[in-house]
């Protein structure tokens, strides 16, 4: 059995365990080495010097958290690298195992690397293959075209009507031939057709019957009457109201009732001719005849042979709404053209074609609808010519 241990000087019981935190203690200080060296004298008494201190010890408890955590990081580090090494040897386990397997199924050096460069290869292919149909169904359709585009021959129906005439080929002098690149103030060009053919659709009627068709042909600046009156041809004005000019030797089939009229120096075409009477050469006038107010008119004729025959118009109108009416003598569908009203001055070529039988005649009449007020205002007529 222990011994009972004597209690401390002054009645004090030492404490056991740790003191509560925050209690500050007032124990004598530990024996340091060498303290046994000192001299006497420090200042404690010497009961105290040699008592020892349960909480004087040497490191306070920050420090001992610290040797705490250091320990910690030992350990932890040694089991960071004990992992990595377990990890890199599992790797290279892994690799050791599944190179076998990867080694005979990795592409060959030409073949696509991935899923979308195969696709790309694959419609590649597809282009090309329908690049070449195209160009082989292209290369069928231009054979076949180039076949079918022989016409076949001219039969009596299909062959164009040729109307007799004294103009020999290659005699007109270049530069008076008919116009067909500029339309008259206000009025949309129209396509003109040979004066010695019949309309390409064909005659309305059986071959050898009437045939009646009109069509608004550009007016240039200057045209020859000669050129394109080959059969006849008539011009009105330029020394009065009442004078004409004719084409000496022609056939006489203009026929002109004659009337009331006023004579005009403002037309847009000059007109030529060199087998002229009475003057027999015009190097370009303007010339013409007019008449005023609404419902004036000229009335013309042209005398049938059984051909076809082509009617050159020259007229105008004066701040005017004008129509021309054309008919034949034996009857049938007339043909009609009107202009709006509108001011100024403006001029047409009209291209008639007709057959009618010896004996009957076309008919023409050109007559002012409604005038704007003017004093002159009315209609005019410049020229007629028959090929």
């Amino acid at each position: 059995m222990p011994e009972p241990r004597p209690s401390p000087p002054g009645g004090r019981v030492p404490l056991v365990g740790p003191a509560p935190i925050g209690l500050h203690l007032s124990g004598p200080s530990p024996v340091r080495p060498g303290a046994a060296d000192e001299p006497a004298g420090s200042g404690l008494p010497q009961e105290a010097e040699a008592r020892p201190g349960r909480h004087s010890a040497r490191e306070s408890i920050p420090a001992r958290l610290a040797g705490l955590a250091g320990g910690l990081s030992d350990v932890t580090g040694g089991m960071g690298a004990r992992l990595r090494a377990a990890a890199r040897a599992a790797k290279a386990r892994l690799s050791r195992t599944l190179a076998p397997i990867a080694g005979p199924m990795r592409p060959p050096p030409d073949a696509p690397a991935t899923r979308v460069a195969a696709a790309r290869a694959r419609r590649r292919r597809r282009r090309a293959v329908l690049a070449a149909v195209a160009v082989t169904g292209l290369v069928a359709t231009l054979a076949y075209a180039a076949r079918s585009s022989t016409p076949p021959p001219l039969t009596r129906e299909t062959a164009p009507v040729a109307a007799p005439g004294n103009q020999a080929p290659g005699n007109q002098p270049p530069g008076n031939q008919a116009p067909s690149d500029q339309a008259p103030s206000g009025q949309a060009p129209s396509r003109q057709a040979p004066s010695d053919q019949a309309p390409a659709t064909g005659d309305p009627v059986a071959p050898g019957g009437p045939l009646l068709d009109v069509d608004l042909a550009p007016l240039p600046g200057s045209l020859s009457l000669t050129d394109l009156g080959t059969r006849d041809w008539r011009d009105w004005g330029g020394t009065g109201a009442d004078s004409f000019h004719r084409k000496a030797g022609g056939t006489g089939e203009i026929q002109d009732p004659g009337g009331e009229r006023l004579e005009h120096n403002a037309g847009a075409c000059d007109l030529q001719w060199t087998d002229g009477t009475p003057t027999a050469r015009q190097e370009g006038t303007r010339a013409g005849v007019f008449q005023r107010g609404a419902g004036k008119s000229f009335t013309l004729g042209v005398t049938g042979s059984g051909d076809v025959r082509t009617v050159r118009l020259f007229v105008g109108t004066f701040s005017a709404g004008a129509r021309l009416d054309l008919s034949l003598s034996s009857g049938g569908d007339p043909a009609v053209r009107e202009v709006a009203l509108a001011a100024g001055d403006r001029f047409y070529q009209y291209v008639i074609r007709f057959r009618a039988a010896p004996g009957e005649r076309l008919l023409i009449r050109w007559h002012a609808l409604t005038v704007t007020g003017g004093q002159n205002d009315g209609v005019a007529l410049q020229a007629i010519t028959v090929s």
